[in-house]
């Protein structure tokens, strides 16, 4: 497959469309006998720098309506976390800032409101628990206290409405009274207030169980479940008119739908992008240039324009690809620089906020030209004595002052294709150095995108320290990803240390938790939903412990446990995929009784040796039972010994490209058996594959190697090591010959079920 990006053209003539034609008919040629899909990039947009503010989270920015917008330019506001509230607006061709409030507590987001049928320009803040209301011209008008417990995480307006959420809390206000309430049991990302039948409110909530609920009166909320995290809903917009059943959506994984709200109260995906990328973390239909578009946001700094297709059955065709270089915090499309040119207004984390306006560059009049040099000459000089007193002032008394504390976004998430895990680190400032220290061994994967110079030190591994590692970057460099791959069974903590290049030099420290079971994933099931798979290990705690208390084991255990436990008649479910393996994991606990199923009788020993080690810290008695099923290995090897044989069969090939190569034999592959020739036509896929994971053969060496440590742990057998398990299993894994590998497992016992002595635990 060849991807080719053609930018985008602005003139249309004849003699252009007949140069572009050419030029594609030339690039077919080249290409010819590979699949060409081509991209045509059919908007021109160019980025004006308007102001810096302090950091800011998703969706604090916004734009206010103008009641002409073709004789006007809008304003806009935005929220920072120093808890100002600037608002601004274009002036004889100059950004000028109408209000700015005083600092105060993080602004967490804003949204916008009014009466019903008219244009919404009043201001809602989100701070802490507590919502404030603005005018346009930046008069307070509403104070506002929830009474939530946590920081409002989620906010919407819609009419006298008001809803704000506090992790798995959904709670509505009409008039500022109590209106309803939701216990969701899953984090709410993000709301959406939508007007129903007569004075009625339809909430759509973005949850963290892959699901967007519908909530309408009283009724038990509808639910779509989602292939992944939706982390961001808004409601589609043409010509400042909201669709009231109609809403995009995007996801963790960067992909992009459209949901129709239908009459029952229930969702329908009417089209869902399949390119996948970075996180959507903020979303926007306006009409730019020939229809209307759909503004994304992402979180690794790109910005992209689609056609919002005519027909529900086609897609969106992407326009345009800007990238920034640090995450997005919020796009949204208005008209800001100039009349009569539409623009994608963009805020991204460090505070920085830019147009990509339609205007062309260099359309100014000529008394307008000699004018804007003497503004920017006035501009300069005025930036320079700002400087110079800044510096003045600093330098006095250097020693007394305390050092600033750095905000850090950072995210960890797991990928499910290669069973590794993504960090992201950002700064608002530029990053002079990170170091990583682990106390649990931790493989460090290389980033095309990760232009920082790595040094790796040795470790003493008797001391707890697996991992040190320093990542210094290079210059204006204020976000870093990392990928690292973890080992389940061997729990720990990875430490983050980010300095950076302000003086004076201060560092910050993040303790990000490593789960024994980290390579596990947690699946969404419905309602009568049968659990795939098996035959099942079983493992059964009984004691005098509460479903919470067993329920917060399991978060130490196990990523992406809810922070409270979600119980039906006093039972909670869990229910977990590993990334690497494909085998199932299901947790069933209530107070006193807790029964884990697994397939990878290495998940149930990691698990049991967790939940005991749990128990016995809190001096709470249990009793432990584990039946193993025989079948259970023959499962597991079905799964892993397929991908031995491909892994096997990438490194034999590339081994015999590397030969050619050697022999300069590739220089004439029409002198070849078509084998060999076959391997030449795709060494690039080859090559690729082995880069991506070059040590694929030996991570499912060592999963089953585990394997076999932990079968024999579970029978109660002897114990056999590491080294034993290694040296046993050889001949069978390399010759991958089932039978002899169940032989090796089986032993001498043909029972289906064993059943293991019960244990006490004082």
């Amino acid at each position: 497959m060849v991807k080719l990006i053609i930018p985008h053209v602005l003139d249309t003539e004849n003699a252009t469309l007949y140069i572009i034609q050419s030029f594609i008919r030339t690039l077919i040629y080249i290409f010819k006998g590979e699949k060409v899909l081509l991209t045509i990039m059919t908007l021109s947009l160019t980025r004006i720098d308007y102001m810096a503010v302090g950091s800011t989270s998703r969706g604090t920015t916004k734009l206010l309506p103008t009641p002409d917008p073709k004789q006007q330019t809008q304003r806009f506001v935005v929220g920072d976390h120093d808890g100002i509230l600037h608002i601004c607006g274009m002036k004889k061709d100059e950004l000028q800032i109408i209000f700015k409030s005083l600092p105060g507590p993080k602004v967490n987001g804003i949204s916008l409101g009014g009466v019903l049928g008219t244009q919404k320009d009043k201001i809602f803040v989100a701070v802490g628990n507590s919502v404030k209301g603005y005018t346009r011209r930046g008069k307070v008008f509403l104070e506002f206290d929830t009474n939530l417990l946590e920081p409002i995480s989620a906010m919407c307006v819609l009419g006298p409405d008001l809803s704000a959420c506090a992790k798995d809390l959904y709670h509505r206000y009409h008039d500022c009274r109590d209106a309803d309430a939701y216990l969701v049991g899953e984090r709410v990302i993000d709301v959406l207030l939508l007007p129903g039948e007569g004075s009625a409110v339809v909430a759509v909530l973005a949850c963290g169980d892959c699901a967007v609920r519908v909530l309408h009166g009283g009724r038990t909320p509808t639910l779509l479940r989602l292939t992944t995290i939706p982390t961001i809903l808004m409601p589609y917009r043409e010509a400042d008119v909201e669709s009231k059943d109609r809403i995009l959506v995007g996801t963790t994984d960067g992909r992009v739908g459209l949901l129709t709200l239908q009459r029952d109260k229930t969702l329908r995906v009417t089209w869902l992008l399949s390119n996948n990328g970075a996180e959507i973390t903020s979303l926007d239909t306006y009409e730019l240039q020939d229809g209307v578009d759909i503004l994304v946001g992402r979180q690794n700094g790109v910005i992209e324009v689609f056609a919002f297709p005519e027909e529900d059955d086609t897609t969106p065709v992407l326009r345009f690809r800007h990238n920034c270089g640090e995450s997005v915090s919020t796009v949204v499309g208005g008209i800001v620089g100039a009349v009569g040119y539409p623009e994608v207004l963009a805020t991204t984390y460090s505070g920085r906020i830019f147009g990509l306006t339609t205007k062309p560059p260099g359309l100014l009049e000529v008394d307008q030209d000699i004018g804007l040099m003497t503004k920017l000459k006035i501009e300069i000089d005025q930036l320079e004595q700002k400087k110079n007193q800044q510096k003045e002032s600093f330098d006095v008394g250097t020693d007394a002052l305390a050092p600033p504390i750095l905000n850090v976004n950072h995210r960890m998430l797991i990928n499910k294709e290669n069973a590794s895990y993504t960090l992201s680190i950002e700064l608002e400032t530029s990053i002079d150095n990170i170091l990583l220290q682990s106390d649990t061994p931790v493989d460090l994967l290389d980033v095309e995108s990760n232009s920082a110079v790595a040094s790796l030190s040795a470790c003493d591994h008797k001391s707890g320290n697996y991992v040190l590692a320093t990542y210094r970057c290079q210059i204006n460099t204020n976000r870093l990803d990392l990928r690292l791959r973890t080992i389940e069974g061997q729990p720990g903590c990875l430490q983050i240390y980010v300095t950076s290049q302000v003086q004076p030099k201060c560092c910050r420290r993040i303790q990000i938790p490593i789960h024994a079971l980290s390579f596990h994933s947690r699946i969404h099931k419905d309602e009568n939903t049968v659990l795939l798979g098996g035959p099942f290990n079983e493992l059964n705690l009984r004691g005098s412990f509460t479903a919470a208390e067993i329920h917060a084991w399991l978060s130490l255990a196990l990523p992406d446990v809810p922070e409270r436990p979600h119980l039906e008649d006093g039972e909670g479910t869990l229910i977990f995929t590993s990334t690497f393996v494909g085998t199932m994991l299901k947790c069933n606990y209530k107070k006193g009784n807790a029964i884990f199923l697994s397939e990878n009788i290495s998940s149930i020993i990691i698990l049991r040796d967790i939940l005991t080690g749990e128990a016995t810290k809190r001096k709470i008695r249990l009793d432990v039972f584990c039946n193993i099923a025989n079948g259970s290995i023959s499962r597991v090897l079905d799964l892993v010994l397929p991908r031995i044989e491909a892994a096997r069969a990438i490194k034999e090939k590339v081994k015999i490209l590397d030969a050619l190569q050697e022999w300069e034999l590739n220089t004439n592959p029409e002198q070849l058996c078509p084998k060999y020739q076959e391997l030449l036509e795709n060494e690039s896929n080859l090559r690729a594959e082995l880069v991506k994971d070059p040590d694929m053969l030996q991570r499912l060496y060592g999963t089953i190697t585990d394997l076999y440590v932990d079968w024999e742990r579970a029978r109660g057998g002897q114990i056999v090591t590491s080294k034993t398990a290694t040296e046993k299993l050889r001949p069978s894994l390399e010759s991958r010959d089932l039978t002899l590998l169940l032989q090796i497992f089986n032993g001498n016992n043909s029972a289906a079920e064993t059943p293991v002595p019960r244990l006490q635990q004082n």
